[in-house]
């Protein structure tokens, strides 16, 4: 179900800051609507949440060690990283740098494997936590098609016809979330993951999924099909070759849960690789994290539009990555 009640709140923690967008990706950066009813606040559902994970790092400062994740050097770094009692769970490459993610028992090995990697030139920082933004879809009756309050506003009136949208596009859509409703009557069919290994429908991450419904609803707000009689208008109606990534609801978990900060920025370059120039993410969290702020900077500086839900919670709080400088950040 893709329909939106009117947020309550209108204040974003911080405003928009990206000023590059070409004249080419204006008209799809009206899809910012689509953030309209996420925000940033922890739940405490999903498949993690009575967990009590061992503490997550970040490696950087790489540059040229290791171009994959097998070959000598890479096991010598695995190795190193051990011996400084860390677990190698996996290594990123995004953003023309590589990152290493590190599982180390409690606080006290974390620093203690900080500082002995800090002294051979490395840099190391807690990965921060990432939630998707709460929905707020209601369906009190059944309705015709309909056209959502925020939708008409990016329009300032009615949805223009069809012959305004193009029909086929150079630079997909890319949203990050929960999956996508393949089935949905109201989403173009067309749809595909972004990152390979999530196109196996037997997969736990399966992009054509979406236990959650969150990424569901968001991909609706933006490209919910026009003229078929039900559900609602998206943005930009049936926008063809949409990108998905899926970062949260694993299959088998019995909520949400949330997705690490290193996941978002892999996600991000996954989006890159299939050809995406603007990326959706209706998520967020706190606190910053530096490697991930370097991140989206470096993504801006290759012309990628990142736009993150700032909250709607109507306070002077910060949610990230929505008020890093290179990300528009949006909120209702």
């Amino acid at each position: 179900d893709c329909h939106s009640t009117p947020p309550t709140h209108r204040r974003a923690a911080e405003p928009p800051t990206h000023r590059r967008a070409s004249r080419d990706s204006m008209p799809f950066v009206l899809f910012l609507a689509l953030l309209a009813s996420a925000t940033a606040a922890p739940t405490t559902k999903g498949r993690r949440a009575n967990e009590q994970p061992k503490v997550r790092l970040v490696v950087t400062g790489e540059t040229n060690v290791a171009r994959t994740t097998r070959g000598a050097r890479a096991s010598n770094r695995v190795a190193q990283m051990a011996a400084w009692g860390g677990n190698v769970t996996m290594t990123i490459r995004a953003a023309h740098n590589t990152f290493t993610v590190v599982e180390v028992a409690d606080p006290n090995e974390a620093r203690l494997f900080k500082e002995q990697a800090e002294r051979s030139g490395l840099r190391v920082e807690e990965d921060q936590r990432r939630y998707p933004g709460p929905s707020v879809a209601t369906r009190t009756q059944p309705l015709a098609e309909e056209t959502p309050w925020g939708i008409k506003r990016v329009y300032n009136g009615a949805v223009p016809n069809a012959s305004f949208f193009p029909s086929a596009v150079t630079h997909p859509l890319c949203i990050i979330d929960s999956g996508y409703l393949l089935t949905h009557p109201d989403l173009p069919s067309d749809a595909t993951a972004a990152d390979p290994l999530q196109a196996d429908p037997a997969g736990t991450m399966y992009f054509g999924g979406d236990l959650c419904n969150h990424g569901t609803h968001v991909a609706g707000t933006i490209a919910a099909i026009g003229g078929d009689g039900e559900g609602v208008v998206g943005v930009f109606p049936g926008a063809p070759g949409l990108k998905i990534v899926k970062v949260f609801g694993q299959a088998g978990s019995p909520g949400c849960g949330w997705a690490w900060a290193s996941q978002l920025v892999d996600a991000v370059q996954r989006c890159v690789d299939s050809g995406a120039k603007i990326v959706s993410m209706s998520l967020g969290g706190a606190p910053p994290s530096d490697f991930e702020r370097d991140a989206f900077q470096t993504f801006f500086d290759d012309g990628i539009l990142s736009i993150a839900a700032a909250g709607n919670g109507g306070d002077s709080s910060y949610s990230y990555p929505a008020s890093y400088s290179s990300v528009m950040s949006v909120a209702a």
